[in-house]
């Protein structure tokens, strides 16, 4: 059964989700390090969630920042925490299927989005609607579940991060990855769908973008100075997600 992110306590749940030490060792230093400097640049963060990567480009300088997002609750969570700390971002309810405002960014992030995508045609409009948003020449870097995750042999066990990833018996296109993650109360199951890389790169070409790329996950260096990559070994070797990022044509 497809996430609903208005449900009750399902947005504070994956607000919560956030706070796993992968989130930030992994997932978050690979991004924004994909993204690079945006100081001075336009920036949307599509499916913004609650706010976490939107509130990390408003403080390294992005300028006009906007985040949009399906779910009214995640909104409701992100526009909260802009008033108790003004950063001067505004929140909207949108679909990223949807044709955005008349503004073009020059950048547009999307943590989490494409995974969505049920079908190819899905995917379609996703990547027609990020194009709608962006200027010509502008980047979209994302984060999405890894389509190798079928590929794995054995299968790889991630509960030591905090989460685990079920597969369905067959690979096939659309067919689900569930996400089970364990938080300090009941855990959240977020569901995803599988696409192939070649299905990606042929929705966003399609929409105008070139320069499709696929990018590995990277490990930022322990707080402390010690070396522990052997701990993180499956999470590196056995990426559960990766990087992409592509150029709207000009």
């Amino acid at each position: 059964m497809e996430t609903d992110y208005n449900a009750d306590g399902v947005a504070a749940q994956y607000q919560e989700a956030k706070r796993q030490p992968w989130r930030s060792r992994v997932e978050g230093y690979s991004f924004r390090k994909l993204i690079g400097d945006v100081r001075g640049k336009r920036v949307v963060d599509v499916a913004c969630g609650e706010g976490h990567f939107t509130r990390q480009l408003a403080d390294a300088g992005a300028e006009g920042v906007v985040g949009v997002d399906l779910s009214e609750r995640m909104i409701d969570l992100a526009r909260t925490q802009e008033a108790a700390e003004p950063r001067g971002i505004e929140y909207r309810v949108e679909d990223a299927r949807d044709p955005g405002s008349p503004e073009k960014f020059d950048l547009a992030v999307a943590a989490w989005l494409l995974v969505y995508a049920e079908d190819r045609d899905d995917l379609a409009r996703m990547c027609r609607g990020l194009a709608s948003r962006i200027a010509p020449g502008g980047r979209f870097v994302t984060v999405l579940t890894n389509p190798d995750l079928y590929a794995f042999e054995p299968a790889a066990d991630y509960s030591q991060y905090g989460f685990t990833i079920t597969l369905e018996d067959e690979v096939a296109e659309g067919a689900r990855i569930l996400w089970t993650i364990e938080l300090s109360g009941p855990s959240l199951d977020i569901e995803n769908r599988y696409l192939p890389f070649a299905a990606y790169e042929e929705a966003f070409t399609a929409a105008g973008f070139v320069d499709v790329r696929f990018h590995a996950m990277e490990l930022a260096p322990s707080p402390d100075g010690e070396d522990d990559r052997e701990y993180w070994s499956t999470m590196l070797d056995q990426p559960p997600a990766i990087l992409l990022d592509c150029v709207k044509a000009g």
